[in-house]
């Protein structure tokens, strides 16, 4: 059985890494659909519920406009965000997570669970 290429942006436009193709990985796959500084962060406000753009905005006010927009067209590709219009004057968008992206739910509260204990241990560390 042929093993499925995973084609990624990091890097790109190569077969190998190192001698290695770049076959599947989970790994990879990750890091392709939530990796990056802000993907994540814009999951966790969106478990809380469904938000407006500025509402977004307001909740990790360190984001730029432009990394927000791009990073919830990423999340809306890959099927984790879902984009609806409401009917309004003006019309107005919301964000929410699809079903798919419910199920990134227990990722991201073990990786809270590790950051909180990593802080507790390392915070010499990341708080300088």
């Amino acid at each position: 059985m042929e093993k499925k290429q995973f084609k990624t942006l990091y890097p790109r436009n190569i077969e190998t890494v190192n001698g290695r193709p770049l076959d599947y990985c989970g790994i990879r796959c990750s890091m392709e659909v939530l990796g990056g500084k802000w993907k994540l962060l814009i999951v966790a406000e969106l478990f809380k519920n469904k938000k407006r753009y500025s509402e977004l905005k307001r909740s990790i006010p360190e984001i730029s406009e432009k990394m927000l927009i791009s990073s919830l067209q990423e999340l809306e590709h890959h099927n984790i965000v879902v984009r609806t219009v409401v009917e309004a004057i003006p019309p107005q968008v919301e964000y929410s997570l699809s079903k798919y992206g419910q199920s990134v739910r227990p990722v991201l509260e073990t990786l809270f669970g590790w950051g909180e204990s990593h802080i507790k241990k390392h915070s010499d560390k990341i708080f300088h």
